[in-house]
């Protein structure tokens, strides 16, 4: 079912611009309208004491009758106002109506696409898995071919997941918070990325585990930090290593991801954090490196968590993702 809640918080700040753009545009008609009214109205009177403007009555009653139209104007302006804004409120609703609506279907097509998928991928990870534990029967070969299978469905999986989480980026209940150790989210992505890692003889460190303890969701933290991770992994070089820091200073926790890749030219840093963006050069794996969902879903959850995901690097000496969430204090 669409979450038309989720679509109006979408749509909801564009709405209130248009809105006060249309009241703008009208205030302004309404504006002109009434200077024109005033200066016509202006030009009868005085056309009127025309033949009587040596009489000071005349002239007074005429300053009066142009006072009184004033005040008329003004509270017909009052009133007017009013109208402007309902009237710029339905124009914007009604400007916007197809986009709500094709946010709403995109939404919902991208959940359902989602849910569906996870089906025969899970059939596709078991039998593998089955298969790899096997192995030994098989050609070294096969067994390699597996391993690819195994572990790009492994990746498959986790872009599925972010996608789930994209369809829900704008609802209410997009973050369950509550107490989280970012040092336990380190430990528990470090546990499950180690087989991932060691396919491509990448080894992870923790090059500082200090406690560090954020009132947030844990699993779209774990998502955060497993992105980069992921990310650190696939752009890195073979037989490298990835460093990971996670620390808190008195008000601040941070999560600290470096990888030795080819780095990143200053031009792309923040280009990355830009849905399906490619940054300039090629990864030590010999891939275009290609940034689809799993960036831009990590600036979301920090700026979610009300911090920010930043990004050091240099060509040829590689990355360090840091991310930077306000912390809980005793």
């Amino acid at each position: 079912m669409i979450d038309r809640r989720g679509v109006m918080n979408n749509i909801g700040a564009p709405r209130v611009r248009l809105t006060l753009a249309y009241a703008g545009l009208l205030l302004l008609l309404l504006v002109i309208f009434s200077v024109i009214v005033y200066g016509l109205l202006s030009t009868v009177v005085l056309q009127d004491v025309e033949p009587f403007r040596d009489d000071p009555a005349m002239l007074a009653a005429a300053n009066h009758m142009l006072k009184n139209y004033v005040v008329k104007l003004a509270i017909a302006n009052a009133a007017g106002l009013v109208l402007v804004v309902a009237i710029a409120a339905f124009l914007a609703k009604i400007t916007l109506r197809p986009l709500e609506q094709a946010i709403a279907l995109q939404r919902q097509f991208t959940n359902d696409a989602s849910h569906d998928l996870r089906t025969p991928l899970a059939v596709i990870r078991t039998e593998t898995s089955v298969a790899l534990d096997d192995c030994e029967s098989l050609p070294e070969e096969y067994c390699e071919r597996l391993r690819i299978i195994d572990e790009q469905a492994q990746r498959m999986q986790r872009l599925i997941d972010q996608l789930i989480t994209l369809s829900h980026l704008d609802a209410d209940s997009a973050l369950d918070r509550e107490p989280t150790d970012l040092r336990v989210v380190v430990n528990g992505v470090v546990r499950d990325l180690k087989p991932l890692a060691a396919a491509r003889r990448v080894g992870i460190t923790l090059d500082r585990a200090e406690s560090a303890v954020v009132m947030g969701d844990e699993l779209k933290l774990s998502q955060l930090v497993g992105n980069l991770v992921d990310n650190a992994i696939m752009y890195g070089r073979e037989a490298s290593t990835i460093g990971i820091s996670v620390w808190q200073t008195r008000d601040t926790a941070y999560v600290a991801v470096k990888d030795a890749g080819e780095g990143i030219a200053a031009a792309d840093l923040e280009r990355i954090f830009q849905r399906y963006q490619s940054s300039n050069g090629v990864t030590g794996n010999g891939h275009s490196e290609v940034h689809g969902l799993g960036l831009p879903l990590c600036r979301w959850i920090a700026r979610a968590h009300g911090g920010e995901v930043t990004v050091q690097s240099r060509l040829g000496e590689g990355s360090t993702f840091t991310v930077r969430l306000p912390a809980m204090t005793a």
